[in-house]
């Protein structure tokens, strides 16, 4: 089945020119740690973050060559008195302000990855496994969410076709990056939030509670259908053996009996 030609009315927004769309359903991953998976269970909800607290501090921005480029079309602008004077640094104007976006991250890959159980479930968590396409009928929700893989790029030497919108830098990572083979779900502009500010009727009336409301809200909560979400539950591989007892009991206490659990035998 092509995801690109599905019927189905949700929220995920696969016509955005800046995505980069699957072809096919791949195999999707997600490593947690044991808390954030029991969250999972318990709400029902999918945590998407806020970009600006990732751990990458070139995550939201654009390539050097981008930036260079945006930044001497400014200084000519400004020279010829096109252009407000405080505009010299375009490219940091456009990106400083990641609070906006907010990315829910996945593996894509056909199996199991060492690594990420290292880095990503604390070395005693579990990896979801799911498809693009059950992902997609999963979330019930009122967001638009847009779906991406992403692509890795040298950030000193490449230039990003980012089509002038600002999407698009959420779209790329540094090629330092490349071993997580990263699948992400994007949120700009929650409506969690939007929907607070129609109230106000010009940016200037909506400067400050923006503001406010952007910085207080590092997590935005995406209903899910964990039945449909999740395929099977993997077990750590550094886990002790109990661990699988406790997750297939938390499991069944919170009526998902018939989600399946495997330890992994890396």
């Amino acid at each position: 089945m092509d995801p690109k030609k599905s019927d189905n009315k949700m929220p995920i927004d696969e016509s955005h020119p800046v995505l980069n769309v699957p072809t096919k359903n791949i195999k999707l991953w997600r490593y947690l740690d044991l808390p954030a998976f029991f969250s999972l269970l318990v709400d029902s909800k999918l945590c998407f973050s806020r970009a600006d607290l990732m751990e990458d501090k070139f995550e939201g921005t654009f390539p050097k060559l981008n930036g260079q480029l945006l930044d001497e079309w400014a200084n000519i602008q400004i020279a010829r008195g096109e252009l407000n004077p405080g505009y010299k640094n375009l490219s940091r104007t456009l990106t400083q302000d990641k609070t906006h976006a907010f990315l829910s991250c996945w593996c894509q890959e056909d199996t199991e990855m060492v690594h990420m159980w290292k880095i990503y479930s604390k070395e005693y968590g579990v990896a979801i496994e799911t498809s693009y396409e059950d992902l997609k009928l999963s979330i019930n929700d009122n967001e638009n969410i847009y779906p991406t893989q992403i692509s890795y790029i040298n950030f000193e030497k490449d230039i990003l076709d980012w089509k002038q919108n600002l999407l698009s830098i959420y779209t790329v990572k540094r090629a330092e990056y490349k071993s997580e083979c990263e699948f992400r779900l994007i949120i700009s502009h929650p409506r969690q939030i939007e929907d607070q500010l129609l109230k106000y009727k010009t940016h200037e009336e909506k400067a400050l509670p923006s503001k406010h409301l952007y910085g207080r809200t590092k997590v935005i909560k995406i209903n899910v259908d964990l039945s449909k979400l999740i395929k099977i539950v993997h077990i750590s591989p550094f886990a002790p053996e109990w661990y699988n007892e406790l997750v297939k009991s938390t499991l069944i206490k919170l009526g998902y009996g018939d989600i399946p659990t495997r330890v992994s035998e890396l």
